[in-house]
């Protein structure tokens, strides 16, 4: 059962990388359909973010929200 419940702690925190990851990829592809060379540069500073930097600003954030 404790095995069990790893494989899906792990499986889970591996998917929501790949959700990143393609949530990524689709904002790069829409920055560079876009005509106007200045645009695309600001759109691509805007998604720029790795997961691992999204990761530990969102745990920043969590442990800043915390009571106490």
């Amino acid at each position: 059962m404790r095995r069990a419940l790893s494989l899906m702690a792990v499986l889970a925190l591996s998917g929501c990388a790949f959700v990143y990851d393609q949530v990524q990829d689709l904002a790069q592809t829409r920055c560079a359909n876009l005509s106007n060379a200045q645009d695309q540069r600001a759109c691509e500073r805007s998604n720029a973010p790795s997961h691992d930097d999204y990761e530990a600003r969102r745990k920043r954030l969590q442990e800043g929200n915390k009571p106490g």
